[in-house]
């Protein structure tokens, strides 16, 4: 097997697990008094950056599977979570996978052409601000097909401090990374500039 299918797949495992852990161990990032959010965007937003859209598949797919099984409990009843909770893990699973796709591509154009590092950065922020906005509308569309508006509301009201606490970590990952680490992994690539300047 190619090293560009399996290693992804690997990724997305790896990534996947660590997602379904934080959701069993109810793991969650304080944000003062205003509330918490829990990391699973930081593995989806990796994922979707390193892996391939298969990789990314495979921690959405671990995501929803966590969600389902402890997250959704404080939303849905046990009777409720066998028919509208199904229905919420299918239509959230969609919309993270439609938005991470935009990740995905965006990311390796991104890797591929900038050649300052600020302007890598900055790209970086700029895609994970497209990805809240697709994310969070077609979370409002497809999972408000399922759900009633109030709890639908519910859900986000924390969404922009969890963009910031993810896209303060994730950048501060791409700057620590060695620069072997912070390419794409699903496609053979010699175009390494931002690489070599992180580096220095």
């Amino acid at each position: 097997m190619k090293k560009t299918i399996w290693i992804p797949i690997v990724l997305g495992c790896v990534f996947g697990l660590l997602d379904f852990t934080s959701w069993a161990g109810a793991f969650v990032i304080p944000l003062g008094p205003y509330g918490a959010t829990g990391p699973q965007e930081l593995f989806i937003t990796m994922s979707a950056a390193l892996g391939r859209p298969l990789g990314l598949s495979v921690t959405c797919f671990f995501h929803e599977l966590g969600n389902y099984s402890f997250g959704l409990k404080a939303l849905f009843s046990p009777e409720q979570l066998s028919s509208t909770g199904i229905l919420y893990s299918i239509a959230d699973f969609l919309a993270h996978i439609l938005a991470v796709l935009v990740v995905t591509y965006c990311y390796k154009l991104l890797h591929q052409r900038a050649e300052k590092v600020y302007v890598f950065l900055g790209g970086w922020i700029l895609i994970l601000v497209f990805y809240y906005i697709l994310l969070v509308s077609l979370q409002f569309f497809l999972v408000g097909l399922v759900i009633d508006l109030p709890i639908l509301s519910a859900l986000f009201r924390n969404f922009l401090s969890e963009f910031l606490v993810v896209a303060i970590i994730t950048t501060l990952i791409w700057i620590a990374l060695p620069a072997r680490y912070i390419r794409p992994l699903w496609y053979e690539s010699t175009q390494l500039p931002v690489v070599r300047q992180l580096n220095t």
